[in-house]
């Protein structure tokens, strides 16, 4: 089983993807999606859209874990733009036919490194080593693979009757 994970950004999309055996993870793939500040915000959320669809149809994974925002009450105008790129990643996966789970800041990191106050950098580390890659240049790549470990994890665990849809499941335990 395949799960794409994603910290959305509209400067730079994260994406990270997995390949799920029955008790471990091995990387895929990493990357970001980068737009131009210079260009509107409407060929900003088009190119990630359609470069978010390339990915899904490539990698065909069976879910999309996704990096749930958090209140910006102090960037209010941040927080309406990354909606719009969550709605873009929903827009995706709906129109790929996949199942789409939110995962908050905190169960990364409480999933990954043991605690909800772990720095992105612990996180990081923490997910190398448990996909054993070398370094992650990109910290939006790395924050999309903690997401779909985190994923993988939960589902791994048994939490995954909402999240994943039947045929991840029997996948999952494969």
């Amino acid at each position: 089983m395949v799960i794409l994970g994603i910290d959305p950004g509209l400067a730079s999309t994260g994406f990270g993807a997995i390949t799920c055996g029955p008790v471990s993870a091995s990387l895929s793939r990493c990357g970001s999606i980068r737009t131009s500040p210079r260009d509107h915000v409407s060929q900003r959320l088009f190119q990630i859209h359609r470069d978010l669809n390339q990915l899904m149809e490539t990698l065909k994974p069976e879910v999309v874990a996704v990096e749930n925002i958090f209140s910006m009450v102090r960037y209010p105008k941040a927080g309406i733009l990354l909606g719009g790129v969550m709605a873009i990643i929903y827009l995706a996966g709906f129109q790929n036919r996949l199942t789409v789970a939110e995962v908050t800041p905190r169960e990364v990191k409480n999933a990954l490194a043991a605690h909800g106050g772990a720095t992105k950098v612990q996180v990081r580390e923490v997910t190398r080593r448990m996909l054993g890659i070398g370094e992650v240049k990109s910290f939006h790549a790395a924050d999309a693979l903690a997401v779909a470990l985190t994923v993988f994890y939960r589902s791994y665990r048994g939490r995954n009757d909402i999240v994943l849809g039947r045929n991840a499941q029997k996948n999952l335990r494969r």
